[in-house]
């Protein structure tokens, strides 16, 4: 539900402004009217450095807190500046490791000299080039050529100098390498100075860690004084500026305490319900159940003020429908247990909610997890069938014919691994039609191997019914968004404009229920004509003429035509979505079954077989978690945001209520 807002404007005399502002700002219930402003440097730096306090905090989060007895006292701002130096020292001199690095690596196979060595040689008119080149293109002959010392030869290749007098020309096929300046020795004392000052940057960084919440403090401060000044920019000056105006929103029920606090503080004001069109802001308020459910609304957008909040309605939905992907009661009953164990013993108060919402999606794929009859990938459809005279007692208390039971005597007693072929037993002795009208009987009587599983395996979905129930939900879910379309239309504009919504319904309803009627027997198939003409007749007319009744008659069924030809294609295009349900928790359940499979053939190795077995099921399973529930994640919220949000007419774009406040 969205709360009623009423907007009020205050008029407050500008000596006495920043006072009026600090008293709002304890009250924290006004939502500031945002004006257009140009951003002043002050805002401008404040917002810079709420960036560079984020980034921070992000950092240290990552870090383990090192008490110490500074931190405890430890001013938050010069802890922040302080960190952000560390920070950089530490990217400095990363950089400047990997450089001496690549320069150490470069001289080790040269050995350790000096600049100076050379400079010395040069002096005596002898120079040093440096080559490097592979050991299948070094050729021996060079080292009678030229005066050439190989000084050390690994990974492949050969490093050699070449001792030259003055300008004295060598020509061979190899990479000249030229060295850096400085000497190994130096360069490696270098390296492991920088690495003991990153080890004390490490260490000072930890410490500044457990300051961590000082530094949140400083952050909340900083934010606050940004909209301070936001709400200052905001305020209109009238009166050569003596006058200051403020807008804003409040909610409804807090309005009167509101008043009273302003006519107590001889404050002007005026308050008025919001206009038709004015951007007003969204704070929802809905049951314990529904609340849950306001973080996923969020992903896309709140409602628009004149709108319902649908957060409510496609609650129960989203947590069918990921049970309907995820499809696995083991799955299920792994993350209500994970969850609930984490919520009790390690949560932070404020994730619990989302904690919940887990719990709740858990106990839906428990739930859609029996219905098809997997339990981590173990079909409990296809475990064992057999009939045995309490079978046939049962049959015949159920009101099945005594003519089948002569036919049924060659099958009793005997054992059918799976369903498919205690049906194809069934058809060969009682015939298909037979079956086809007494099949739950059939599944109710027979034993399975797992005695826990006879009171319900025949309330089981085989995958055809899973494919039908996941259609069902889809119309179900679709009429519902249409109609809480037509409600929004009743609420915003009346029930006129609502007549078009409602009219889909019930020609959809209608011919549902009459063909399905035919089809079930129900009806007469002779019998349906007439009342298909009359369903027909009054939902294109309502469809036609009532579209649009804010135009004229002929624009509304122009519209209307319009509006059938994008709604047949639209509904089957949405039905075919609703599919996906099926077919996610089917490749869930047979990725299970694969698993399984798998892990089993382990279970023949000597020795290390069932430890084996053991360590590939708790991985296999793992990851098939972990892939069925990001899709079990993923999917119900197209449903929800593309095929219930378009029939259910939502618009969205609401802007969340955020009252100013100083108690950050």
């Amino acid at each position: 539900m969205i709360v009623p807002m009423m907007k009020y404007a205050f008029l407050i005399y500008h000596k006495e402004y920043d006072d009026f502002l600090k008293r709002i700002g304890e009250l924290g219930v006004v939502h500031i009217i945002e004006k257009e402003f140009e951003e002043t440097d002050s805002l401008k730096n404040k917002k810079e450095l709420i960036n560079e306090l984020n980034t921070t905090i992000s950092l240290l989060k990552k870090r383990n807190p090192l008490l110490s007895e500074a931190s405890v006292a430890a001013d938050g701002m010069e802890v922040f500046r302080k960190a952000q130096e560390l920070y950089a020292e530490l990217e400095s001199n990363s950089q400047k490791l990997q450089s001496l690095k690549k320069d150490i690596n470069q001289l080790e196979p040269w050995g350790n000299f000096t600049a100076g060595d050379i400079d010395r040689l040069q002096e005596a008119n002898l120079i040093l080039r440096f080559f490097t080149c592979s050991k299948r293109r070094f050729d021996e002959n060079w080292k009678s050529q030229y005066p050439i010392e190989v000084i050390d030869e690994n990974t492949g290749n050969v490093f050699f100098v070449a001792v030259l007098e003055g300008q004295e020309v060598i020509e061979i096929d190899a990479e000249e390498v030229k060295l850096p300046s400085e000497s190994l020795e130096s360069l490696q004392k270098t390296y492991d100075e920088l690495e003991k000052r990153n080890a004390v940057i490490e260490k000072e960084l930890d410490m500044a860690a457990s300051s961590l919440d000082l530094i949140e403090d400083i952050k909340k401060q900083v934010f606050g004084e940004i909209e301070y000044e936001k709400v200052v920019l905001s305020t209109a000056k009238e009166a050569e500026e003596r006058l200051m105006l403020l807008e804003g929103w409040i909610p409804e029920e807090k309005a009167e305490a509101l008043s009273s606090f302003c006519d107590e503080q001889n404050i002007l004001y005026i308050s008025d319900k919001p206009s038709e069109g004015e951007n007003v802001p969204i704070l929802l308020e809905n049951n314990r159940f529904a609340k849950l459910f306001e973080p996923i609304g969020r992903l896309y957008s709140l409602p628009a003020y004149a709108e319902l909040d649908l957060t409510a309605f496609f609650a129960p939905f989203y947590m069918i429908f990921f049970g309907f992907c995820l499809g696995d009661a083991g799955y299920g009953l792994f993350i209500l247990a994970a969850i609930t164990a984490y919520k009790i013993f390690k949560a932070k108060p404020e994730i619990k909610p989302l904690l919940t919402l887990g719990q709740f999606l858990g106990a839906a794929t428990i739930l859609m997890g029996m219905i098809s009859g997997t339990v981590f990938g173990i079909n409990l459809l296809d475990t064992g069938y057999t009939l045995t005279g309490e079978s046939l007692q049962f049959l015949k208390e159920s009101g099945v014919p005594d003519s089948l039971f002569s036919n049924l005597s060659s099958i009793i007693g005997q054992h059918f691994e799976t369903r498919d072929e205690y049906f194809k037993a069934l058809t060969g002795t009682i015939g298909a039609d037979a079956l086809q009208a007494y099949k739950s009987e059939f599944m109710r009587s027979s034993f399975s191997d797992y005695a826990i599983l006879n009171k319900f395996r025949h309330l089981i979905l085989d995958p055809q019914g899973m494919f039908y129930l996941s259609l069902i939900f889809g119309v179900i879910q679709i009429l519902f968004g249409m109609a809480v379309k037509a409600a929004n239309m009743i609420k915003q504009r009346g029930f006129v404009f609502s007549i078009s919504t409602l009219s889909w319904m019930f020609l959809i309803i209608g011919l549902i229920a009459i063909q399905g009627g035919a089809m079930k027997g129900l009806l007469e198939k002779e019998s349906v004509k007439l009342p298909t003409y009359i369903v027909l007749g009054i939902g294109l007319a309502g469809i036609l003429f009532f579209n649009d009744p804010s135009t004229n008659i002929f624009v509304s069924f122009g519209k209307g035509l319009y509006d059938i030809y994008s709604m047949i294609t639209g509904v089957f295009g949405d039905l075919l979505s609703y599919i996906r349900l099926f077919a996610l928790g089917t490749s869930s359940a047979i990725l299970g079954l694969v698993i399984d499979k798998i892990g089993l053939q382990f279970l023949g190795i000597p020795y290390a077989g069932p430890v084996l077995f053991i360590v590939f099921m708790l991985f296999g399973h793992t990851l098939v978690l972990f892939l069925s529930a990001l899709g079990a994640f993923v999917h119900p919220l197209r449903l929800t945001f593309v095929e219930f949000y378009k029939n259910s007419g939502f618009s969205g774009g609401g802007k969340e209520y955020k009252p100013f406040t100083n108690k950050l």
